[in-house]
């Protein structure tokens, strides 16, 4: 890898790494899913930092490009975060169904006692 690539390597994951840290101090971005964009910027400070793990790593999995293998663990992880988000989303449907149960039922008693005066 040459060094210029190390050094905009560098410099981009530093760029993200700033910008996520600064979007969860000022609460735009949820924690836990800043974890996710966190770990690229590190893994990319890692193929910069240390490029030869990447290519062991890389023979180890049998991939041919270290590169190849950072997206591999990126999609992965994004698979995982995926599913996350979707037992979320089935999580709050339900709560739904049951609040709006919920606020029709009240609604009927509220209705049912303005009717007795």
């Amino acid at each position: 890898m040459s060094s210029s690539l190390r050094l905009g390597l560098l410099l981009a994951s530093f760029i993200a790494l700033t910008f996520v840290l600064v979007s969860v101090i000022k609460k735009k971005l949820n924690i836990k899913y800043s974890i996710v964009w966190m770990l690229w910027a590190l893994l990319s400070l890692l193929m910069a930092a240390f490029p030869q793990t990447f290519y062991d790593l890389s023979d180890l999995l049998g991939i041919q490009m270290p590169v190849n293998t950072v997206f591999l663990i990126m999609i992965t992880l994004l698979y995982g975060l995926t599913f996350y988000v979707y037992l979320m989303i089935s999580r709050n449907n339900e709560e739904i169904i049951k609040l709006t149960y919920e606020v029709s039922s009240l609604k009927k008693e509220l209705e049912d006692i303005k009717n007795q005066k």
